[in-house]
């Protein structure tokens, strides 16, 4: 008899999104990113949407003049993102992949966005995921990421990004701002950096 899939494993993003345990696909595009396209700080062109599950934050980027590569593990989300993007007409394309490894992906982006998937990959491959990050971003390029911070005692969920996480982007990114707060009770960060 098989057992569970491997926390993170593709198998088991498969599986979270067919049974419909996705508590972070809320269908609400965050107000950080709402507010950074909107200060127009951005500039345009290609964005890389990493971890971009059934693609709304993707579809938001293509309304506002990006064209987005979105990136995740799980086909069931893929596909709700495909065939979302083709109802809204979205110039968002989606496609299975390791982002640590985004050498399939041949675009130079001016931003990327990660909410939730950095927390998500394992340690080991952590600093593999920076290094294909930066080579795949303009200089000044911005990236804007959420994590979930580390929690003592919480063992059922992502470790969480610390400082020690934070530092594996230098040299390659100057790290804007971070603002701290909770999501379901859990301490949580955004961080805007960029591509130096």
């Amino acid at each position: 008899m098989m057992g569970e899939p491997e926390r993170g494993s593709a198998a088991w993003w498969e599986d979270r999104y067919r049974s419909g345990d996705v508590p972070w696909d809320t269908g609400i595009v965050p107000p950080e990113l709402v507010a950074l396209v909107s200060s127009k700080l951005l500039r345009p062109g290609w964005a890389l949407d990493l971890g971009c599950g059934s693609g709304l934050n993707s579809r938001y980027l293509a309304a506002h003049g990006f064209r987005v590569a979105g990136v995740d593990l799980a086909h069931s989300a893929l596909a709700r993102g495909r065939r979302s993007a083709a109802t809204e007409h979205a110039t968002a394309y989606f496609c299975r992949g390791d982002v640590s490894d985004l050498r399939f992906l041949a675009v130079q982006a001016a931003f990327a966005l990660d909410i939730g998937c950095f927390h998500a990959v394992s340690p080991e491959r952590q600093p593999a995921y920076v290094a294909s990050l930066a080579a795949h971003l303009l200089p000044g390029a911005y990236y804007l990421l959420y994590a979930f911070e580390p929690t003592p005692g919480v063992t059922d969920a992502p470790p969480g990004i610390g400082p020690r996480e934070i530092a594996f982007f230098v040299p390659h990114f100057i790290l804007r701002w971070a603002r701290h707060g909770l999501d379901r009770d859990r301490p949580s960060a955004w961080y805007l950096m960029q591509r130096s």
